[in-house]
């Protein structure tokens, strides 16, 4: 009877040891697994599935854009109107109104390829290499001709996926061209809608350089679209903001606004 009795007490204490066992594995993979990297295929999928949900295909859009030499200084601040257009395949023209002395600059993005117009010289430059890393010039602030540039970034960079939190990812995108002048990014994509929430820009220079946010998403023919873009610069303390005031999808754009020969004109 003893004997009886003390198997079973073993055969109780294996099961609770095993329980134990699986309830402590559980716990480790809720709490640690999130931060081990997952897939290129995983991070790949979600790219994909943002780019659909930022892509607002063929549109046209006013702009406002607010320029802070230092963003402390709320104040003190230059500001300017543009226009932009976007085709289907991606592509896009910015077209500056005001203020007079840059009005007709216009920039063209096709895939890894840009063009800017200068109406103060009637030329039109090709801009390549590390020309990139500069800011439009006449316009200044934050964005630079790549951060302007158009085409699929599942065509520019390798992904992963750094970390999966309740409410979103957080992906490291690595430029596939050695000419990029960023070591990394970092793309927060929000696990409700897949809109991007947050990009943050590494340097092989300066690390951490830019932030850009995007902000106050609103609904536009049913699609979900951030209205307010915010980039901060920590090397030199300084802020642009740009501003969707007015915004038309799924309109028939002249093709000539995305032709190399013709976009200024």
């Amino acid at each position: 009877m003893r004997n009886f009795k003390f198997s079973l007490m073993i055969q109780s204490g294996r099961r609770r040891l095993h329980i134990f066992c699986l309830c402590g594995g559980l716990i480790f993979l809720m709490f640690f697994s999130v931060n081990f990297p997952l897939s290129a295929e995983d991070a790949l999928a979600i790219i994909q599935k943002m780019e659909e949900q930022h892509d607002t295909g063929s549109s046209r859009a006013e702009l406002r854009m607010l320029v802070y030499p230092d963003r402390d200084d709320t104040e003190n601040h230059r500001e300017m109107k543009l226009n932009t257009y976007t085709s289907e395949d991606g592509g896009s023209r910015l077209e500056f109104e005001l203020p007079r002395s840059i009005k007709g600059l216009c920039i063209l993005s096709k895939n890894n390829d840009q063009w800017v117009y200068f109406p103060s010289t009637g030329r039109v430059h090709r801009i390549a290499g590390k020309s990139k890393n500069e800011s439009v010039r006449g316009v200044g602030g934050d964005f630079s001709y790549e951060d302007l540039g158009s085409g699929d970034m599942k065509e520019k960079y390798l992904f992963t996926i750094v970390s999966s939190e309740s409410d979103q990812w957080i992906i490291k995108a690595v430029p596939k061209d050695p000419e990029s002048i960023y070591g990394q990014l970092l793309v927060y994509v929000s696990k409700k809608n897949y809109l991007a929430s947050k990009m943050e820009y590494f340097t092989k220079e300066n690390g951490h350089e830019k932030d850009l946010n995007l902000e106050e998403v609103k609904i536009i023919k049913g699609k979900e679209v951030p209205t307010r873009m915010v980039m901060i610069n920590y090397v030199k303390n300084s802020m642009t903001v740009i501003i969707t005031e007015t915004m038309e999808l799924g309109i028939e754009i002249n093709d000539k606004y995305f032709n190399p020969n013709r976009f200024y004109k």
